[in-house]
């Protein structure tokens, strides 16, 4: 019996492992496209590194709509192939599709006419030369917004179906096309003209356009789940309410962490430009070990998912505690290293000794939350392969919007803290929700959702 139970731990880990390890690169690789735009443009200064990091938090408002439909698709496609209904997935890749592509060109339409005034609003204290750089940015990124949708849901309806390869090759391209457009537009080399700040949102544009385009091609070749010109793309109102059941609550949990990311930049950015300039670069060095996080989440969601379509709420309660196993020990050892370490990682990304003094404290804090962000980070997946978005969607609202911004703000501004108090704060929001995530999950509720 427990050779039995044994064989088939391991059978789970093999699995994990290959879902787990494409997603793990194409996450990392995803991240580089920011991590590049950061530390080639740190070399033109503090001013035009907060230029960035303020039009990627407008950008990722965006971001948000599609992250939610992708929750959608992906729980739904995981479901269908697990109970052996390819029919009904690729309905799911069909309308994801349609409605995406009215909802991406509507945030498209509203950010080319209202950057300026949204960045205006949402950080009236940062320089005024920053964030007409930022508006820049915005404009320009926001160019690739529809094709930039069809690679993040077509991703995410491979990543349903068990193909976590191509979402990691198509990822791969993104990333070797905006290092090469950086470079020509940012610093103006050859006959291109050095655009600075604008040249790193070309260098995005162009590559999440190429990719959005690479994608649409898999998908229509593509054999696991193939999509067809010649299916029909007429709205089914059923499908979306399937999909919008599970993405608007995710939506939601996604628009609270958004917009409190903005409040908690805002509360950072009345800091200074050195403090937040510190703030980018720290986030970008964790980074690093969000990834393997990220990676086994989408492992999580999609055994659990297939899993549960199978009928087997067993198994994908066993696949969702191993996941998590293993996500806790990579990152985990990630964040020893942070501890260690912190001063040659942060110098990847900025040279400015300012910079680098506040930033490898933050990073030293952060790396005391590594099993904890582990633990929220893969559970979360795993309850959004069950479709149980709602649950995840208060414990952010709790979390996050309770904890995170109310200590940041008392810490930072009213203590005195600084950057120190606003990191203090993250910390502690990641402590919270681990724990209410991993009582969640342990009650076992989630097993009975119908999607």
């Amino acid at each position: 019996m427990d050779s039995g139970l044994s064989a088939r731990q391991r059978d789970f880990r093999s699995e994990i492992l290959r879902l787990a390890w494409p997603a793990i690169v194409e996450n990392l690789l995803h991240t580089m496209v920011g991590i590049v735009d950061t530390a080639m443009v740190g070399r033109l200064g503090a001013g035009a590194l907060a230029a960035v990091g303020l039009g990627n938090q407008v950008n990722q408002l965006g971001l948000t709509v599609f992250s939610a439909l992708a929750t959608g698709s992906t729980a739904l496609v995981a479901r269908h192939v697990g109970a052996g209904e390819q029919d009904r997935a690729r309905a799911v890749a069909r309308q994801s599709l349609v409605l995406g592509l009215f909802v991406s060109g509507t945030v498209m339409l509203i950010f080319l006419a209202a950057a300026r005034g949204v960045l205006g609003v949402l950080f009236r204290r940062a320089e005024a030369a920053v964030l007409a750089e930022a508006a820049g940015y915005v404009r320009i990124v926001s160019l690739a917004m529809i094709l930039n949708f069809f690679l993040i849901v077509i991703n995410a309806v491979l990543r349903g179906a068990g193909d976590t390869k191509t979402p990691m090759q198509i990822t791969a391209l993104v990333n070797v096309i905006n290092v090469v457009v950086n470079a020509l537009f940012i610093y103006g080399l050859g006959p291109f003209p050095a655009l600075g700040v604008a040249g790193a949102a070309v260098g995005t544009a162009v590559a999440q356009a190429c990719g959005g385009l690479l994608a649409l091609w898999v998908l229509l070749r593509n054999r696991l789940l193939p999509v067809r010109l010649t299916d029909s793309f007429r709205p089914d109102p059923e499908v979306i309410r399937r999909i919008t059941s599970i993405g608007v609550p995710a939506g939601v949990e996604q628009g609270m962490l958004r917009v409190g990311q903005l409040i908690y930049t805002m509360i950072i950015s009345s800091l200074g430009t050195v403090p937040y300039a510190a703030h980018q670069v720290a986030l970008n060095a964790e980074s690093l070990s969000f990834m393997p996080g990220a990676g086994f989440g989408v492992a999580a969601t999609t055994l659990v998912g297939q899993n549960l379509g199978a009928g087997r709420p067993g198994d994908a309660e066993k696949a969702g505690r191993i996941t998590r196993s293993l996500g806790m020990l990579v990152m985990s050892s990630m964040g020893l290293i942070f501890f260690l370490f912190p001063a040659p990682i942060v110098r990847i990304f900025s040279h400015d000794p300012e910079v680098l003094a506040q930033a490898v404290v933050c990073l030293r804090l952060v790396a005391l939350a590594q099993p904890s962000l582990a633990v929220w980070m893969i559970l979360a997946g795993g309850l959004r392969g069950a479709g149980d978005t709602r649950a995840i969607m208060k414990m952010v609202m709790v979390s996050f919007m309770g904890v995170r911004l109310g200590l940041a703000y008392v810490l930072s501004l009213r203590l005195g803290l600084g950057l120190t108090g606003a990191w203090i704060g993250m910390v502690a929001d990641l402590f919270l929700r681990s724990l209410l995530i991993q009582r969640r999950f342990s009650r076992g509720g989630w097993k009975l959702i119908k999607v």
